[in-house]
């Protein structure tokens, strides 16, 4: 049999580029769910410093009144049993009004006691969470739709070629 084989020099399925942008498609998609599940984790975790914590009161030393609501977060200065003292960081939501100076109840960890809570406010867990559930609706979407239109341009393609053989 005389002529040219092509077994040897076929190109790869992807190039180096376009495994690249697999992966980082691939983060992109991931990153979502992964931000959802930090996000939960972090507010387990408080919640679980609420239940076992030990308490004290702290005072807020400072609070920003802005309309960025990630930027709306309160200051508060505690001490621990340890006599140390202390400062722990919460979320603001914008139908709370805190006072700097007034009292706030601190929770904290015995063991680690910089680890700590305020009670009635945010957890950064919530905004977390909630920023995994906008990306993960946004990539989410956007990942169907690519797949939607590549799957229906390989079944356009397949029905073609069948097309011409059948022709042929």
């Amino acid at each position: 049999m005389t002529g040219r084989r092509i077994d040897g020099n076929r190109k790869p399925w992807l190039s180096w580029k376009g495994k690249l942008n697999l992966a980082v498609t691939l983060l992109v998609l991931c990153l979502g769910p992964v931000m959802i599940g930090v996000g939960s984790f972090m507010i387990n975790a408080d919640e679980e410093l609420a239940r076992i914590g030990a308490q004290t009161t702290g005072t807020i030393a400072h609070f920003d009144d802005v309309t960025k609501a990630s930027e709306r977060r309160i200051r508060v200065d505690y001490t621990a049993a340890d006599g140390l003292p202390r400062k722990t960081f919460a979320a603001v939501d914008h139908d709370q009004h805190p006072v700097v100076g007034s009292s706030v109840t601190v929770i904290y960890a015995e063991t680690d006691p910089g680890r700590a809570i305020v009670p009635g406010y945010e957890s950064d867990g919530v905004w977390v969470r909630g920023v995994g559930v906008v990306l993960t609706a946004i990539f989410g979407v956007m990942g169907l739709l690519l797949v939607a239109l590549v799957g229906s341009a390989v079944l356009r393609a397949r029905s073609r070629a069948r097309g011409t053989q059948q022709v042929v």
